[in-house]
């Protein structure tokens, strides 16, 4: 009876991997920003960037809708509501804004955003199944972590006139001159 059940369970999961298998998705999150290079914003700024969906080797297109998990005080998606269908072999792009507060820069942190931290946007990718049709599918869910380092903006340094470049210019060739002419009086004297 034991060699029986032990059958049973064998067949069974086998099974449910060969179902498993046929409905692999080779969907994937990808983003110009990780951890080493994250997006880099200044107090009081707006930045637009976006989170790539890639369907790359489905056999079928993936819809999926995204959410912002973490980060909502500084981020929002520009189509909050959208379901994304992303065709096999392509990548759609979800947009995104993040704004830093202004009243940052003055040390008055605005929800603990504060110039030299990083805070991460954690995205929530959740694929969504047809509800018209009668088939059992698996939605697949993921997370796509963007850090955003707050830095303080440069001072900008203030550009010197063209006329200026020409005064210190005749001021050094006058002084090389004077020096000049002084060394040649200087010998004939001897």
């Amino acid at each position: 009876m034991k060699t029986n059940k032990k059958i049973y369970i064998g067949i069974g999961m086998l099974l449910i991997g060969i179902l498993v298998m046929n409905s692999v998705l080779a969907f994937a999150v990808s983003s110009k920003y990780w951890e080493k290079n994250p997006l880099t914003i200044g107090p009081g700024e707006t930045e637009k960037a976006f989170i790539v969906l890639q369907n790359m080797a489905g056999t079928e297109t993936i819809k999926a809708r995204v959410t912002i998990m973490e980060g909502t005080d500084i981020a929002t998606l520009d189509n909050p509501e959208m379901i994304y269908e992303v065709p096999v072999g392509e990548r759609v792009n979800v947009n995104f804004t993040v704004t830093i507060p202004e009243e940052s820069i003055t040390g008055k942190a605005v929800s603990s955003i504060s110039p030299g931290g990083i805070y991460n946007l954690i995205f929530d990718i959740t694929t969504v199944t047809d509800s018209d049709t009668n088939s059992f599918g698996f939605g697949t869910g993921m997370q796509k972590v963007i850090p955003v380092s707050v830095v303080l903006p440069v001072a900008e340094k203030k550009a010197i006139a063209p006329w200026a470049y020409y005064l210190i210019v005749g001021t050094l060739a006058l002084i090389i001159t004077v020096i000049g002419v002084l060394i040649i009086r200087n010998k004939k004297k001897k």
